[in-house]
């Protein structure tokens, strides 16, 4: 089977964008998405996500669907859903303004800015959840460390930390991922270092399914965002540098209780190229 296909990223964020809502895609083949999500020996990516029909009853402009690297499903990806949005909006599938269901909830997004495959786009994400302002973990050498939770359509762990540079990304990032205190789904790890309090940061995150660092992730700078206003008191919106040099823009609302709601996230994305693979090329069952 061919299958046309676009690979995108946002904010150094990869991914491949595949129009599914024929629904022929083999979405159960997890050695297949595995061999194409593989960087030097497939096309390689962060993630791999699909458009499909929104439910007949639904008043969504259609479905998003993403797959990890590993072959494991995400309810949600801030920078997937960035890109999915100029995609569809480039092949005039979707308007300016998009209504898009994701096993996380519907979420609107807005195509800010668009010119030949680059563009600006925002996303208004799902209500953060699960907060858990202290959680404690100890990693295999004996530290402690102080982790912010919260879901923001997936689950986050923030660490405030001194010198984000000098982080063990790899070694700290899998411990706490793994930790029981975060079992049986685990978390993605951002490991975040404010600027003097001036609404800058800089984050580096180890990601759940792709089980690296990642150039950039959405939902956790916006997890971020949320621990720097709910921890550490920092006002929003601000602006968050990510592994790639990008920087992500969060802004929200903030409740009398101190709570963040109704989180937004902006920031580029860029159309990297476009193809057509077959799966018979892959040879995998």
């Amino acid at each position: 089977m061919k299958i046309k296909f676009t690979k995108m990223h946002g904010a150094g964020n990869d991914f491949i964008m595949i129009d599914n809502r024929a629904g022929n895609f083999p979405t159960g083949n997890k050695k297949f998405i595995q061999a194409v999500s593989a960087r030097g020996t497939g096309i390689g990516c962060e993630g791999l996500l699909l458009v499909q029909q929104a439910p007949s009853l639904s008043d969504c402009d259609y479905e998003m669907i993403f797959i990890n690297p590993d072959g494991s499903r995400a309810s949600m990806c801030g920078n997937a859903s960035r890109c999915v949005a100029l995609f569809t909006f480039e092949k005039n599938l979707a308007g300016r303004r998009q209504r898009v269901k994701t096993e996380a909830g519907t979420i609107i997004l807005d195509v800010l800015e668009s010119s030949n495959g680059s563009g600006t786009v925002r996303v208004h994400l799902t209500e953060p959840k699960d907060r858990k302002a202290n959680v404690e973990v100890q990693l295999p050498d004996g530290r402690k460390l102080d982790c912010f939770y919260v879901d923001t359509g997936v689950p986050h762990a923030v660490i405030f930390v001194e010198d984000v540079a000098s982080i063990d990304i790899i070694g700290d990032g899998k411990a706490i991922r793994y930790a029981t205190e975060f079992a049986p789904v685990g978390v993605n790890v951002d490991f975040v270092q404010t600027e003097n309090g001036d609404g800058f940061a800089e984050m580096r995150t180890y990601e759940r399914g792709v089980e690296d660092e990642t150039g950039a992730c959405g939902t956790g700078a916006v997890a971020a965002a949320i621990a720097m206003r709910e921890k550490l008191d920092i006002l929003l919106p601000v602006s968050i540098q990510v592994s790639s040099g990008d920087i992500l823009k969060v802004d929200g609302s903030v409740e009398e209780s101190g709570l963040c709601h109704n989180m937004r996230l902006t920031g580029p994305v860029k159309t990297v190229l476009e193809g057509r693979l077959d799966t018979d090329w892959y040879n995998v069952v």
